[in-house]
């Protein structure tokens, strides 16, 4: 296997292994709602970040005691600038992942995946206004199919026999969750800026260490902040929830697989072909989001005693998640002159 090949094959898993966290961490949410007496009507906003904090500081924080067990070398090889740099990107990663973590709490996994793939949309958007140079084309094609295929996956939009119309509640079908998880998006794109950035000047592989410890950290830190305010939830019942034996191997699962294995693969195989090319890759995250949405589910509520239904494929899913797939690979398209210049340097 040539290591192009390679690289589109492990890049793909890394898809895979990203999209089974969605359902992973809606089910440690429901965990969490069912130990305090919560519904979506009836959670606080306070509650609701230090959850999702709770969440991401266990998550990252198991993740690098394994890579100081595992990777130790590259811990402590790692120069103070690609620290620096792996916390920058850790920072922007960490504020995504709140809001969709906090979002996950009222939208199914598989909505989820699909808006949170709107950062592809925006990376290229926020690289051209950043250089004071007009989008391209393709750029604000994407946005325009992106806008369509959002509103029908949220039912803003109905396509029936009538064909395409404003849904009658429009302004109720699009949640909280929903916006919280957009606003997740340009994060997670400034995270994609920064590691291109950043990779093209260091070691990418030793960003990770910086960029895990950075999400743990200021995790905890928030955390704690939030915990101190009036009518917040108790430290204590956290940590009750976090020893049971369904919510405890879900974080493990998550710090192994869809960080740890994830990242190292995504620093190591990235390098090996063309930023568009891996981030045409990376749009198949929310593919494999549906399809893990269509089975774990079943399977975590069965292990942690939950009601958390399996996810069906529905018309919004196939035509409004397809629309967002095909937004976010002609906002990737690159230019005629981009393309002449590629075929250039490749002679």
């Amino acid at each position: 296997m040539n290591q192009r090949l390679k690289a589109v094959v492990f890049l793909t898993m890394v898809n895979a292994l990203w999209g089974m966290s969605f359902p992973i961490v809606k089910s440690l949410n429901l965990q969490l709602d069912h130990h305090f007496q919560v519904v979506d009507e009836t959670a606080s906003l306070v509650f609701r970040v230090a959850s999702a904090t709770w969440i991401i500081g266990l998550r990252f924080g198991f993740a690098f005691a394994l890579l100081l067990i595992f990777f130790r070398k590259l811990v402590f090889q790692a120069l103070p600038r690609e620290w620096a740099a792996g916390a920058l990107i850790g920072t922007f990663f960490l504020l995504g992942l709140i809001l969709q973590t906090i979002g996950l709490a009222t939208i199914p996994a598989s909505r989820s995946g699909f808006l949170t793939s709107l950062s592809v949309v925006f990376t290229p958007l926020v690289i051209a206004i950043g250089h004071g140079k007009r989008p391209s084309n393709g750029v604000f094609s994407g946005i325009a199919l992106a806008v369509l295929g959002v509103s029908i996956l949220t039912g803003l939009v109905l396509f029936d026999d009538a064909g395409l119309r404003m849904a009658p509640d429009a302004m109720k079908v699009w949640t909280k969750g929903d916006t919280l998880t957009t606003i997740a998006s340009f994060f997670f794109s400034m995270q994609i800026i920064c590691i291109d950035r950043f990779g093209k000047q260091m070691n990418p592989v030793a960003l990770t260490p910086g960029m895990f410890v950075a999400a743990a950290g200021f995790a905890t830190f928030v955390f704690l902040a939030v915990s101190q305010m009036p009518n917040a939830p108790k430290t204590i019942d956290f940590v009750v929830v976090s020893q049971q034996l369904s919510f405890w191997p879900l974080i493990l699962v998550l710090s192994v697989f869809p960080s740890l294995v994830a990242f190292s693969w995504m620093n190591t195989y990235q390098p090996l072909v063309t930023a568009v090319q891996a981030a045409v890759i990376y749009t198949m995250e929310p593919v494999f989001v549906s399809l893990w949405a269509f089975f774990l589910p079943g399977i975590l509520s069965a292990i942690c005693a939950l009601t958390y239904a399996n996810e069906t494929l529905t018309i919004p899913i196939l035509l409004g998640g397809g629309l967002i797939l095909i937004a976010n690979v002609l906002a990737l398209w690159p230019s005629p002159k981009e393309i002449e210049t590629q075929a250039s340097l490749s002679e």
